[in-house]
Parts: C-alpha cells; structure tokens; sequence
C-alpha cells in the first residue's frame, strides 16, 4: 500500500468519526454501490458478500414504525437478496437501487442544511 492510498484510507476514517448520521447513511449507501461494481468488474463474491453486510446494517438501523422505513426495509431485503445469486442482472438492480437510495438520501442531507 502507497503513501497515497494509506493518507486516503486515513481521510476516509476522519471523514466517517465526524459525519453526522445522515451523511453516513448516504456513505455505506455509496460504499455499497462501490463494493457491488468491483464485485461485477472483478467478480468478487467477496465484495458482493461486503456490500450485503452493508444492507443488512443499513436495514437494523431503521426504526419500522413508520410505512416509510418499513419500504425502505424491504428495498434493503431486496437488494440483499438480488445480491444472493449468480445472475448478473439482479446485481446490477441492486446497484441502480442503492444508487437512487444514495441520490435521494444525499440530496435530503442538503436540503436539510447539514
């Protein structure tokens, strides 16, 4: 590893302690994303396997008492299981799902002004 990348792993980890939780909903949002594509260009299972770890925290962390997080659960179950199988198609539905979730949650966090 280069001086480069470990001042940029360094960064990420500052950037993560000093979010705020929108922000870092809208980062394992966009990591998953991430970690789907190199799963794809790379065919890593292993990174396929990170990425519905992500979901799978991102899911826990919702409070179902509402209709809203209760879609945004099953959205999640849907991505995690897209991601369970061999077909190539529904790993790239999961991705274009995460990425309009990352869309739609980071301009959330703008709007609100934080």
């Amino acid at each position: 590893m280069t001086i480069m990348s470990r001042a940029a792993l360094r960064y990420g980890d500052m950037q993560i302690l000093t979010s705020t939780i929108k922000w870092l909903v809208c980062f394992m949002h966009r990591k998953a994303v991430r970690l789907i594509k190199s799963g794809i260009e790379e065919d890593s299972k292993r990174d396929l396997e990170k990425a519905q770890n992500l979901i799978f925290q991102l899911e826990l962390a919702l409070d179902k008492t509402d209709e809203n997080s209760k879609i945004l659960a099953e959205l999640y179950a849907c991505c995690y299981y897209l991601l369970e199988g061999t077909d190539p198609q529904n790993v790239i539905t999961a991705r274009k799902i995460l990425e309009t979730l990352d869309e739609t949650f980071s301009a959330l966090a703008r709007n609100k002004g934080h």
